[in-house]
């Protein structure tokens, strides 16, 4: 009866382990897609942003590492798992939790990489307004005012009465009245915050499963233990026979 329950209980603990990591894995595919749509997004719109801001791409590369680092780890949980190896987890949740530590440190830079606001916006309003003069950045200014559904540098009037179609409301006559300057700050900012919000929430995957393997790692501990104490047992049993 003690055998059988010892034995659930090891696939219980066996059972934990495999879906955090299956979650770890997850995680690690989050951050990676998370990423890509921002890198992608940024790099669109980046001679909109200004040269001592350009950075702001940075933190989107850096988190696809981070993400498909997370998928490795997850395997060698899992492995860590399978064979029963304390060492092995013990690696793994040294390795985790510098993880978490990288990946905290990069989100909370993400929501105060804009650092004084009204410096980048200053900035962000003479980059803008440069894009938006040069015939050259007629193709970004569309995009700009076309995803954040704005008109003109300052607004619709920027444009006298030579308003471009990308001012213009789907299947419609009116025109966005948003100040593209005011639009492109308050997108970035949003960006920046989500992008922060997120990868800090997700960290949390880490630890949950470090606790969990520190768990497993004590459940090994006592069964060697017992293993210890049963073989010990025996001998002497068998010596006094």
């Amino acid at each position: 009866m003690k055998s059988h329950k010892m034995g659930c209980d090891e696939d219980l603990v066996k059972c934990a382990v495999f879906w955090t990591n299956f979650i770890l894995a997850l995680v690690g595919i989050s951050l990676i897609s998370l990423g890509i749509i921002y890198k992608v997004n940024y790099e669109e719109i980046i001679d909109a942003i200004p040269d001592e801001f350009d950075d702001l791409t940075i933190i989107p590369v850096l988190i696809i590492p981070v993400g498909t680092s997370l998928i490795v780890l997850a395997v060698f949980g899992c492995y860590g798992c399978l064979t029963e190896k304390i060492k092995y987890v013990i690696v793994y949740i040294i390795i985790l939790l510098l993880q978490f530590v990288i990946q905290l440190g990069i989100g909370i830079n993400a929501i105060y990489k804009l650092g004084n606001e009204q410096i980048f916006k200053h900035h962000l309003d003479v980059t803008m307004e440069d894009v938006f003069r040069r015939s050259s950045g007629k193709q970004l200014v569309d995009l700009i005012q076309h995803r954040l559904r704005c008109c003109g540098f300052n607004g619709p009037d920027f444009w006298d009465h030579l308003i471009p179609r990308s001012c213009l409301k789907t299947d419609s006559t009116d025109i966005f009245r948003s100040s593209c300057s005011i639009e492109m700050f308050e997108y970035v900012k949003y960006c920046q915050h989500v992008l922060g919000t997120v990868i800090i929430v997700l960290s949390l995957a880490e630890i949950i499963a470090s606790i969990v393997s520190l768990f497993f790692v004590h459940y090994l501990k006592n069964n060697l233990s017992r293993d210890f104490i049963f073989i010990k047992e025996y001998t002497f049993e068998e010596g006094e026979i």
